[in-house]
């Protein structure tokens, strides 16, 4: 009745993906093709679960070295993916994720689902399969989403009244938010990443991640094989581009991806930002879209705390938190596993000791943390 194997047909893979209930644009079939190391991103493997020939479950595993030892662990960002966690579906998937992971030198499975922490299920359904949690983190838990359901008046109503005012005050001073096609809006666009970077102490990939991602997620690719689609955003002020960011539509949800703002007093003053995700809220709802998924904001949320300015940011827009379940590991060969979590916890240890930690990636109004090691941009 259930086959477990890997999957090649990215449209197969993408249609369940957009559909399930727990599916996330981490998960879509692309998402390994636009990592920093190429050798890593052949080593993915698409885990599929099929029940009368269709699939009913599906994992996206992103192979990364585990510290030199010989092996992977095979990494799940916003997986495994299925419909419900009431029936044999997800134990079927990762008990056929495992022996496939462990025939391809893998030494664990870790995932970080997208399900909410405080879901009934989730927690004794992974601890019955074996998995135990661990307190390092890829992807931050705690998350900020809009339900943009409501008309726009009740959004606009929503926010705080500064950041109304400011979404007016942009638009007023004459800032004007555009597509970005071209490719001196490409150039521009990570230049603004650069300065944000380098302002604001964050991981920056390389361009051609970038270039990658909004290459795998075009139009065309999204039409062609029906995953996620990518648009570059710019806001310009009298010819001038000031700030620039990228925003995903797949499924329900819209994401705000990366984001970057010009250094210079005088642009910063015209408030681009707040316009920039009020147009990518409007077009979110065009699309269909239901939530709008600003991403990561921090562990703590208390001020001096990093990245509380971000929270503040995005908080103003109204919205919720949303706890994502904790990440998750499952041994697959214990006597190499467990010298790999020693040597990993001496590491962070010692960074912890002689370093400041930095957030990867970025975000809304600048950092935003999506990958302490990245294997694939977020």
């Amino acid at each position: 009745m259930f086959e477990v194997r890997l999957i090649e047909d990215p449209i197969q893979w993408n249609d369940f993906i957009k559909k399930a209930k727990y599916g996330h644009l981490c998960q879509t079939f692309e998402w390994p093709d636009h990592g920093e190391i190429v050798a890593l991103r052949q080593k993915a493997l698409r885990v599929g679960l099929l029940k009368d020939g269709a699939l009913a479950g599906a994992v996206l595993l992103l192979a990364s070295p585990a510290g030199g030892l010989p092996g992977h662990i095979f990494y799940a960002p916003r997986g495994p993916v299925v419909d419900s966690l009431e029936g044999p579906e997800l134990g079927e998937l990762m008990r056929g994720a495992a022996k496939i992971a462990r025939s391809h030198g893998g030494i664990a499975l870790r995932i970080e689902p997208h399900i909410a922490e405080d879901d009934p299920l989730w927690r004794a359904y992974f601890q019955r399969l074996g998995f135990h949690e661990i307190d390092s983190v890829i992807y931050l838990r705690n998350t900020w989403i809009l339900d943009i359901r409501l008309p726009e008046s009740d959004l606009l109503a929503g926010m705080k009244m500064t950041w109304r005012y400011n979404v007016h005050f942009a638009a007023r001073k004459g800032v004007v938010v555009r597509q970005g096609t071209t490719e001196e809006d490409f150039q521009r666009f990570y230049e603004l990443q650069t300065e944000t970077a380098r302002r604001e102490h964050f991981y920056l990939y390389p361009p051609a991640v970038f270039r990658e991602m909004l290459a795998h997620y075009s139009a065309e690719a999204a039409r062609d094989r029906h995953t996620a689609e990518l648009i570059l955003l710019v806001a310009e002020y009298q010819g001038e581009i000031i700030g620039a960011t990228t925003e995903a539509f797949f499924g329900d949800y819209a994401l705000s991806m990366h984001t970057g703002l010009s250094d210079a007093p005088a642009y910063r003053k015209l408030k681009p930002n707040y316009l920039m995700q009020w147009e990518c809220i409007q077009l979110a709802k065009q699309r269909g879209c239901s939530y709008y998924d600003f991403r990561n904001i921090p562990e703590k949320l208390e001020p001096g705390q990093p990245m509380y300015g971000v929270y503040e940011f995005k908080r103003g827009f109204g919205g919720f938190m949303r706890r994502m379940a904790a990440t998750m590991d499952l041994p697959l060969n214990p006597l190499l596993y467990y010298p790999y979590v020693w040597m990993t916890n001496a590491r962070n240890s010692w960074r912890n000791r002689h370093t400041v930690s930095v957030p990867a990636g970025g975000g809304s109004a600048g950092p935003d943390s999506s990958a302490a090691e990245p294997v694939a941009a977020d």
